[in-house]
């Protein structure tokens, strides 16, 4: 029960970027790289952040698991962004 309300409130929290891109994409239309590195790196410490606190304040004990998922819902979400970013860019291009 506690590992499935962690993987939707993860994917929620992972979904907010993307829902970010489709409602401004005129935002990434105009950005540099610099710009892109800066939301990586807010997306990562808020994610690992998140997990910290998961996992510290449940005090669960097979806490190997929650740390792989959470990884893999965060790479897997990231790759969802970056092709929603490159459809955008591509579209822009045209």
């Amino acid at each position: 029960m506690i590992f499935s309300i962690y993987c939707i409130a993860l994917i929620i929290l992972c979904s907010i970027p993307i829902i970010f891109i489709k409602l401004k994409p005129n935002f990434f239309k105009h950005s540099n790289l610099k710009t892109h590195f800066k939301i990586f790196l807010y997306k990562l410490i808020i994610i690992s952040m998140f997990i910290y606190i998961f996992l510290s304040n449940l005090s669960i004990p097979n806490s190997k698991l929650f740390i792989i998922v959470g990884c893999f819902i965060f790479v897997f979400f990231h790759f969802i962004e970056g092709f929603i970013i490159q459809n955008i860019l591509t579209k822009h291009d045209k």
